[in-house]
């Protein structure tokens, strides 16, 4: 017999973006279901770098007392020459939102605390060893047929399998249940070889070149980690050296169009290549795997009712750190859309907005690891000998040297597109270039305690009224203000506005602190109600 089952939204997937969005949907108070064809959360290594606006959003789910031991924090990157010289040092400016710029995590550990954290939420379903075979929409709400294989099970912590000997294997002729899911929203965050982007007939767009790259991780390294990641591009065989708290480091190769993927990842080629950087004799060699890089965007991230996030819209090279990142971006950006929707707080054109800011920025990563790529692993002797001669050359331009070190190429997410007002008539031009970005973090005293701000902005919106001499008064929906001192001046320069703050963190409008109604009146086609009732003004 079929089980079926309602829900407000159903995510399929349960990755890292699955699983935030999961989370970040029952905070908003909805009901979801997650459906993951395999039995656990994730067991192997993939990503392996976090951004601060990634950390962030853990920050809100709760879980870096979780992560941050588990974690290199604040880490940079070192870049190798011809020869073995170093041609760069580069780590992120200084941190704004709260968190380091740039950090070294293992994947399956956020995805075990990801899980955790969603196990232990009333609104989230958890079905697992369930995969999604059929798809059909409906004006007002989607259906999902899916199968699970085995007895009803809500999943393990993959992190954790190994130690608890668990089984996490799903026998052939396990017997099989069909389930029929309807939820007025769908999130898909089922990966590259995305089932729901294959049955909606959404095509990637972009180069269809591949590359292959020889992925090693070892545990039980000895010795303290350094505090960068190095890149051996030494025209040769270029390498990635990551490494990581409690013995682990990871080995990435260049694979050459005419090697073998299968015969290059044996123990003895595998002791081989890595024999340049550490003796692995007396390590453990936790996996080693060929893993192909893409460069492709979904053709839309959005269909009806229907979403996609992560790896199932945007398929990109490593050399960036910017794949897990920007599927954590698309779960934040989806997430308070679709719940404001369901709550009747948001249009249609609220859901429009998603792919709008989401599809041109994560383009814009593609790109960029395209690009890094082509010019710290590349092969040809010409350009490599340029190369290691232009970059120690930025030195003598001190602002390109700056864009270079401080990675100031990588883009942070600026939406003037979207769900923003972007009139800032009467605003300092300073304060106005807070508009479209994500909100900075600093601490705050409140009486005579501190708090990040995060944990006075709430679920939902607010408003940050920026009183001059380092006052602020946060607003949230619900009505609560409290007053807070920005002890490091961080906002000093919006003294006189006010700023309304997105769910996701994002700053929606900047506005002179008696012109709150402008703002709401600009944002009214898309947030009809938006602090409905509240007294606007002071």
């Amino acid at each position: 017999m079929t089980e079926r089952i309602e829900t407000d939204v159903l995510v399929i997937g349960s990755g890292p973006t699955g699983l935030t969005a999961a989370n970040l949907l029952a905070d908003y108070g909805v009901s979801v279901t997650l459906i993951e064809r395999n039995p656990g959360s994730g067991d192997e290594p993939r990503a392996i770098s976090a951004t601060d606006e990634t950390l962030r959003v853990m920050q809100r789910l709760g879980v870096m007392d979780v992560l941050a031991p588990e974690m290199l924090m604040d880490t940079g990157a070192r870049y190798f020459g011809r020869g073995g010289k170093v041609i760069a040092d580069v780590r992120p400016g200084a941190a704004r939102l709260g968190q380091p710029g740039k950090s070294q995590f293992d994947q399956p550990v956020m995805e075990g605390a990801l899980y955790e954290a969603a196990a232990t939420r009333a609104a989230i379903d958890l079905h697992y060893a369930t995969e999604a075979i059929r798809i059909t929409e409906q004006q007002d709400s989607v259906t999902v047929s899916a199968r699970r294989h085995g007895e009803r099970t809500t999943g393990h912590n993959g992190a954790l399998a190994g130690d608890q000997g668990l089984d996490t294997t799903i026998a052939a002729d396990a017997p099989t249940h069909d389930l029929e899911i309807t939820a007025q929203w769908v999130l898909a965050c089922d990966g590259g070889k995305s089932f729901t982007r294959r049955e909606l007939g959404v095509k990637l767009i972009g180069s269809t070149q591949v590359e292959r790259w020889i992925v090693v991780d070892l545990l039980d390294v000895p010795g303290t980690p350094e505090p960068f990641a190095s890149f051996h591009a030494n025209g040769e065989r270029p390498a990635v050296v990551v490494p990581g708290v409690k013995g682990r480091r990871r080995y990435e190769f260049m694979l050459f169009d005419h090697e073998d993927g299968e015969a290059m990842i044996t123990p003895e080629v595998i002791a081989e290549l890595v024999a340049p950087y550490q003796d692995i004799s007396k390590v453990t060699v936790r996996r080693a795997a060929v893993y192909t890089a893409h460069q492709r965007v979904a053709e839309s991230y959005r269909q009806g009712r229907i979403l996609l996030a992560g790896d199932a819209a945007h398929l990109m090279p490593p050399f960036a750190g910017q794949g897990l990142n920007a599927g954590i971006r698309d779960a934040a950006g989806a997430a308070w859309r679709i719940a404001a929707h369901i709550k009747g707080a948001g249009t249609e054109a609220l859901l429009d907005d998603y792919q709008l800011e989401r599809r041109p920025h994560a383009a814009q990563m593609v790109k960029l690891s395209k690009l890094i790529g082509s010019v710290v692993m590349n092969t040809n002797p010409v350009i490599t000998r340029l190369r290691d001669v232009i970059v120690p050359a930025t030195r003598i331009v001190p602002p390109l040297n700056r864009w270079l070190t401080q990675m100031r190429f990588l883009k942070q997410p600026h939406y003037l597109n979207g769900t923003v007002y972007s009139d800032v008539s009467g605003v300092p031009p300073l304060a106005a270039e807070l508009l479209g970005r994500s909100l900075p973090q600093p601490t705050v005293r409140v009486a005579d305690s501190e708090h990040a701000l995060d944990e006075l902005l709430g679920t939902g919106w607010a408003w940050v009224d920026v009183a001059g001499h380092r006052k602020l008064v946060i607003e949230t929906e619900s009505g609560e203000r409290t007053a807070a001192e920005d002890t490091a001046g961080v906002f000093e320069h919006a003294a006189g506005t006010v700023l309304l703050v997105r769910p996701d963190g994002y700053v929606a409008a900047v506005v002179p602190t008696l012109q709150r109604a402008r703002a709401l009146e600009g944002l009214a086609a898309k947030l009809p109600g938006l602090f409905a009732g509240a007294k606007l003004g002071n």
